[in-house]
């Protein structure tokens, strides 16, 4: 299985974590690239130092400040930067502003997501064909049940919390609670989200965002608004009483 760049990436490898290390190199090594693994920081910028350069920086997120320093050098040199996000730790970020985009952050669950997941997000980041969705722009403030969601925001205020989602995942919840109660079809989503289908399974791709948002957001009677997946079609975000479950 080879990645559809021109060429097999020489990819900077930086994880702290050894078993994760170890999967991701495991994966770009089965995608036809050839990683260079580096467990610490310092290590990293001194082979840049000495002339060594790479075709990307894949990195998890465990130093902001070191992350953003990173990001400099490797503008100047050249070299895009990848930064993978788990859930929980989306909340550490720093806010979005001019001078801190994280427009190179994805959400990946490195023990969990598929192969072909991170074959697409390499692919989309150097043909930039695939990109998902900007930020939805809300002109103000929109509220649908405790779900607050604010203009150049990716998080959802509910109930006194913070919930944090990526660009693609606001996209995705903000025309669902756009179109309570109508069936968006995964085409339509497709088309919506994403500038071009995926070349992987665009089902499959559809589903994953879903469950994420699903899962986030909480999104079951208790909580006022139900997610439901038609058959053969797609999702439906419908408004329920929750003392009732209709």
């Amino acid at each position: 299985m080879t990645t559809e760049t021109e060429h097999a990436l020489s990819v900077a490898l930086l994880d702290t974590q050894a078993e994760r290390r170890t999967t991701l190199e495991d994966k770009l090594v089965l995608l036809g690239h050839q990683p260079i693994v580096f467990a610490d920081v310092s290590e990293l910028l001194i082979t840049l130092c000495i002339g060594q350069r790479f075709d990307l920086l894949l990195l998890t997120l465990h130093d902001q400040k070191l992350h953003r320093s990173l990001s400099e050098v490797c503008k100047r040199l050249r070299i895009p930067t990848l930064l993978m996000v788990e859930d929980a730790q989306w909340g550490a970020l720093a806010p979005r502003s001019e001078d801190s985009s994280w427009d190179d952050a994805i959400d990946f669950d490195v023990l969990e997501t598929r192969i072909q997941e991170l074959d697409w997000r390499i692919r989309s980041l150097f043909k930039g064909g695939h990109a998902p969705a900007q930020l939805p722009w809300l002109e103000s403030e929109m509220t649908w049940g405790d779900y607050k969601f604010t203009p150049d925001s990716t998080t959802v205020r509910y109930r006194g919390r913070d919930i944090h989602l990526t660009q693609l995942e606001l996209a995705f919840a903000v025309e669902l609670f756009r179109n309570i109660g109508r069936v968006l079809t995964r085409d339509w989503l497709l088309k919506k989200l994403w500038t071009n289908k995926p070349r992987l399974d665009g089902t499959r791709t559809v589903d994953v965002c879903a469950t994420k948002v699903r899962k986030k957001l909480d999104l079951r009677y208790e909580n006022g608004f139900v997610l439901r997946g038609i058959y053969r079609q797609g999702y439906q975000l419908v408004s329920v009483s929750p003392s009732t479950g209709r």
